[in-house]
């Protein structure tokens, strides 16, 4: 389903949401053919809309993700079909190095910093679960990155907070001491850390 080329904007908008997991009736209200109305009347031609937020919230009928517990219907899919017959492109936001409600149920896929919290305590930093690429946590992700592309008619894709910290989990300790890596070494952390995310990518 994907265009065969990248759309050239000249007009863009960008959905910037986040919605907590007990949010009631996400979506609920919505007429996404007003929406799509309202940005051809504005002159838009490329909309960047989230898939999937920072709190791991999918917002389309996942087979793999999380779709927000309140949404009863497939929000992405339907916003992304009125586009495209308005002649909108649409990219999907997926945010990658975040995932509030998936560290939750899976605390095995996120990153455990060096001080041995999964989160950071209140140092004025946000509350956000960061997810390591070395646990099941990619194969997760690259799986809702395939479901959108293959379902969905998306001019491309704004994967979001790719950075995640350095992690000390037990999969990353053990490919550390295999490569040689001393966790110990800051400078040599971070650079493990940096060639595990441009592995990701």
């Amino acid at each position: 389903m994907m265009p065969d080329r990248m759309h050239d904007p000249k007009w863009c908008l960008f959905f910037d949401f986040h919605t907590m997991p007990a949010c009631p009736d996400v979506g609920a209200k919505l007429n996404v053919e007003e929406v799509v109305d309202h940005l051809k009347t504005c002159g838009v031609d490329f909309v960047v809309f989230p898939a999937r937020c920072n709190l791991g919230m999918a917002y389309y009928d996942t087979k793999v993700g999380i779709r927000h517990y309140s949404l009863k219907y497939d929000l992405f899919g339907k916003l992304s079909e009125a586009c495209a017959k308005a002649g909108i492109a649409i990219s999907a936001y997926i945010n990658c190095g975040l995932s509030h409600e998936e560290a939750l149920l899976h605390r095995d896929w996120t990153v455990l910093h060096s001080e041995g919290y999964t989160y950071m305590p209140d140092r004025m930093s946000h509350f956000f679960r960061e997810m390591c690429y070395n646990s099941g946590y990619k194969e997760h992700l690259l799986e809702m990155v395939r479901e959108v592309v293959s379902q969905y008619p998306v001019s491309g894709l704004f994967l979001d907070c790719f950075y995640t910290a350095p992690c000390i989990g037990v999969e990353c300790m053990r490919e550390m001491k295999r490569l040689g890596y001393d966790w110990q070494d800051r400078k040599q952390l971070a650079e493990f850390n940096h060639m595990k995310i441009v592995r990701m990518a």
